[in-house]
């Protein structure tokens, strides 16, 4: 019998962010395809901004058919614990779960570290991470764990902020950390969009190098490894 992943993405305006998705979509369907054992139906949703919705995408699949709701979010949050918990139990499917979602991931830390190389970052080099933000405390945790690996990764200590209005904000800990030599921002969004934007005007302003986010157009490692993160995820669930 096949399994339906609904691979569940926020949702942006940007075309290059909806192109991030759309590449980590297709690779995703492509490495399930070329599994052995069961057949994967791989579907495309977002908790916002695009379509098709998640209620909509489910309410398209067959109630008996084995289901998971595979989150393309970085961090749990206010979408994963409350939005896809309420989405899976009005669907009607008998047998439906949700993965995890892509991180923490040790894996993200070294892209990141590739992002902070590409922008110039030397070791020694001062850097801060800045994530979305959420307004759940273990949405905020996460984050925190994801900053200690890539301090382990770099060798030296990262702090972190919130691009959204969440204590602490990226702007407090770019500002804290001013006035030893130059400021490197790992940049722990997935793709470019509405918050990728707000940070680099920020580092614009503040005269930090803000570097990219995780995945950019054309840039298939990086797709490999956020696929690699939900291929972890899904196989927390066997």
């Amino acid at each position: 019998m096949p399994i339906n992943i609904v691979a569940t993405a926020h949702g942006t305006n940007s075309p290059d962010g909806r192109s991030t998705t759309e590449s980590i979509i297709e690779n995703l369907r492509s490495l399930l395809s070329q599994r052995l054992g069961p057949v994967y139906h791989v579907y495309e949703a977002y908790v916002d901004v695009q379509f098709p919705t998640l209620d909509e995408v489910l309410e398209g699949l067959h109630s008996e058919d084995q289901t998971i709701i595979l989150p393309l979010l970085l961090s749990t949050g206010y979408h994963t614990q409350v939005d896809m918990r309420d989405a899976a139990k009005e669907s009607g499917i008998s047998d439906i779960a949700i993965a995890a979602p892509l991180g923490p991931s040790p894996l993200m830390a070294q892209l990141m570290h590739h992002r902070l190389i590409e922008k110039g970052w030397r070791p020694g080099d001062t850097v801060v991470m800045a994530g979305a933000g959420s307004s759940r405390t273990d949405g905020q945790e996460a984050v925190a764990r994801q900053c200690a690996m890539l301090s382990n990764v770099l060798a030296q200590e990262v702090t972190f902020g919130f691009i959204a209005d969440i204590s602490p904000t990226i702007e407090e800990t770019v500002a804290e950390a001013q006035g030893n030599g130059p400021i490197f921002v790992a940049n722990y969004l997935l793709g470019r969009g509405f918050f990728d934007q707000k940070l680099k005007k920020l580092g614009h302003q503040r005269g930090a190098h803000i570097a990219e986010p995780l995945v950019v157009p054309g840039d298939q490692q990086s797709v490999d490894v956020i696929c690699q993160c939900a291929l972890d995820s899904l196989g927390q669930l066997e």
